[in-house]
């Protein structure tokens, strides 16, 4: 944002400058050579008009010389030309004369002064013609011939100057747009960086700005806004936390009654047996449903702590699939698996038994009946590579960006607390790995998660 704009500043400013000394050259070149000009003209008329007084000639050299110093311009040639434009005498040099136009000449035969700039022998000059009007007839003109060679090397001069000026300013400028374009640009960055944090649930920051303008404000209305979220979540875990235990409890002790009655020896009736399958299982998924919301408030309290351990990921993973088999077959899902002969590592066991419980039983939910279910398992001499490929829906790429967000659902589905994804990404990264969804509608689902191996482990 700063970069920009100080080149869109700065190219108004160019443009500007560029504009002004184009003017400021034009105008001191046309000053100075009017001023000549006009001199030069006023002069060769004058000339023209007294010459039939002063009563001298120009057809034997001492004549001329007379003429020379009588109405001589100091810096210049003086020539006397015909009607036709010839050069009848001249101080100078031929080649210094210009030649005349047919419409020149017609100007001077109407008793008009022709003006004339032009380049000869590489240099440049300046020349001013006026006839010679005796009793009503003009048949020679008086011409005065100045070189312009010092005035071209002032106005140089000058339009250089205009431009170190000009290319001074613009430094100046430059530094001035850039000091306050910091300025500008600085407290929105930092607003910017603040609302990237708050975006990511870091909700702890405080924007510094001492701007008394309306970025001061915000900076400050962010930092409230920040510090009230924090505290609204802190008072949201709590009370998750303190009801999750509060539930758990008593949810625990219904569960275990549960087993109690279907385990005795006094027999049921099937009415009451099926109830009491429905309580327990429901039960079952109560006490699930509260230990996402403990690991949601440990997550977001930051008091989540693994404990590591040697571990085989693929016996790990076979025990979760034998764990789920009732569930396969009773959607009649065939699965495949594909394991080397082991994987060692230090990870926190029942963590990860916890990550492939959600990431299989979401695949085996969003499976089609009789569909296939695959689990391949590859891995680096540093790192695991577990993907778990179903055969589902699939899912879109809007509901793909945030289906790891907590407590977001791409499908309402009973028994989702929408907190599972998001858990299983939470503990894959504090065991410094990664969680990696791949999706397509009407293709699937690919889920893998990358985990460091200890090389040293490994065999």
């Amino acid at each position: 944002m700063k970069q920009q704009l100080v080149i869109r500043i700065m190219l108004v400013m160019t443009l500007v400058l560029v504009l002004l000394v184009s003017v400021l050259s034009y105008g001191t070149y046309r000053y100075y050579y009017e001023y000549e000009s006009e001199a030069l003209l006023s002069h060769a008329t004058t000339s023209a008009y007294l010459y039939p007084q002063a009563q001298v000639g120009f057809e034997t050299p001492s004549a001329f010389s007379v003429l020379v110093r009588t109405f001589g311009y100091p810096g210049t040639d003086l020539t006397i030309v015909d009607r036709t434009g010839q050069i009848i005498k001249t101080t100078g040099q031929r080649a210094q004369q210009a030649a005349f136009s047919t419409e020149q000449l017609q100007d001077l035969a109407r008793g008009e002064s022709v003006v004339q700039d032009y380049d000869a022998d590489g240099n440049h000059y300046l020349s001013v013609t006026s006839p010679i009007i005796t009793e009503e007839t003009s048949e020679f003109a008086i011409s005065f011939t100045r070189p312009l060679a010092d005035l071209d090397t002032l106005i140089r001069e000058i339009w250089m100057a205009v431009v170190m000026i000009g290319v001074l300013i613009w430094l100046v400028a430059l530094y001035a747009v850039i000091r306050i374009a910091d300025r500008f640009v600085r407290p929105i960055r930092d607003i910017i960086e603040t609302a990237d944090e708050m975006a990511q649930g870091d909700f702890d920051v405080e924007v510094y700005s001492n701007e008394k303008h309306e970025l001061g404000a915000l900076a400050r209305t962010l930092t409230y806004l920040g510090a009230k979220v924090q505290q609204h979540q802190s008072t949201r875990n709590e009370f998750l936390s303190n009801v999750s235990h509060e539930l758990r409890t008593p949810l625990t002790s219904i569960k275990g009654w549960t087993e109690t009655i279907r385990g005795g020896d006094e027999k049921v009736s099937d009415e009451t047996e099926l109830g009491l399958s429905i309580i327990h299982s429901e039960t079952e998924r109560m006490i699930g449903l509260v230990e996402q919301l403990l690991d949601y408030t440990k997550i977001e309290e930051s008091r989540l702590v693994l404990y590591r351990q040697e571990l085989d990921l693929v016996s790990l993973l076979r025990k979760v699939t034998i764990q789920l088999k009732q569930s396969l077959e009773d959607k009649q899902i065939t699965l495949i698996e594909r394991y080397p002969q082991k994987s060692i590592g230090l990870f926190d066991e029942n963590r990860l038994k916890q990550v492939f419980l959600n990431l299989l039983e979401n695949a085996i939910r969003f499976s089609p009946e009789g569909g296939t279910l695959t689990v391949r398992f590859v891995q680096s001499e540093r790192v695991a590579f577990i993907s778990i490929i179903d055969e589902g829906p699939g899912i879109s790429r809007e509901h793909l960006q945030r289906i790891t967000e907590m407590f977001y659902q791409a499908q309402v589905t009973k028994g989702s607390s929408g907190l599972g994804l998001a858990i299983a990404k939470e503990l894959i990264e504090a065991h410094e790995g990664k969680l990696v969804i791949e999706s397509e509608i009407g293709h699937g689902t690919t889920v893998t998660v990358l985990l460091p191996l200890d090389p040293s482990e490994l065999h």
